[in-house]
């Protein structure tokens, strides 16, 4: 390599170095780095505001409102006592997984009034397994209604009928059948997140009451454990 050569290289590179050097530090200056944080830093720390950070916290129940536009929902820390409640705004799509109880990990920043306008939203919902032994069948549920209707607790197996899954709030979140292409399907109301495993013609087993309209208000929802 000639002399001129080496000094075009050395140059260029010079160059890049300079330049990656002022995007870091712009992103730095601006909040473009998310600082982990906790969800009391958030609420006690004012240095925040402004600033980019990232917050874990369970989706605290009845705190959003299923379609509104911004979405705008409230997490909290299960794992210590009055951490408080942080707000998060959110105006894309939301998660399947969302729901009552979620983890929810949010990317966004700081406004004055103490809540995240979220840039990046992440949910997970733990996957429960359950045998499907003693549960009833989606036909003995819906031949009984009248028998089974505003009863204790039912547990409930089926398969998940394919296009039924529905956004988190929604009267019907989904419909399950004992067979996934034929039967008739029983409407399941629930506020809770759904595992990630969860999806069209996953065999489940649902526990929870069927209320007046024969829908199934549901309290927890589990894969069967023969498929685990």
């Amino acid at each position: 390599m000639n002399k001129r050569a080496k000094q075009r290289l050395i140059g260029v590179t010079i160059l890049v170095f300079v330049v990656v050097g002022v995007l870091v530090l712009y992103a730095t200056q601006s909040g473009g780095v998310a600082t982990p944080v906790s969800i009391a830093d958030v609420l006690a720390d004012e240095t925040l505001v402004g600033k980019q950070v990232e917050v874990t916290g369970q989706v605290v129940a009845g705190s959003w409102v299923s379609g509104a536009k911004p979405f705008v929902f409230e997490i909290e820390d299960a794992e210590a006592e009055d951490s408080g409640r942080l707000g998060v705004v959110w105006n894309d799509v939301v998660p399947g997984s969302f729901g009552d109880g979620t983890t929810a990990t949010v990317t966004g920043t700081v406004s004055e009034d103490g809540t995240i306008e979220a840039k990046y939203l992440v949910t997970k919902c733990p996957s429960k397994y359950e045998s499907a032994t003693g549960a009833l069948t989606v036909n003995d549920v819906l031949n009984r209604a009248d028998e089974f209707e505003g009863a204790a607790t039912l547990k409930v197996t089926g398969f998940v009928v394919p296009d039924s899954i529905k956004d988190a709030g929604a009267p019907v979140r989904f419909q399950i059948a004992d067979d996934v292409d034929a039967g008739t399907p029983l409407d399941v109301a629930f506020g809770g997140g759904l595992p990630d495993e969860f999806g069209d013609g996953a065999k489940v087993v649902i526990t929870g009451s069927l209320e007046r309209g024969r829908i199934f208000q549901c309290a927890e929802v589990a894969l069967d454990k023969a498929s685990k």
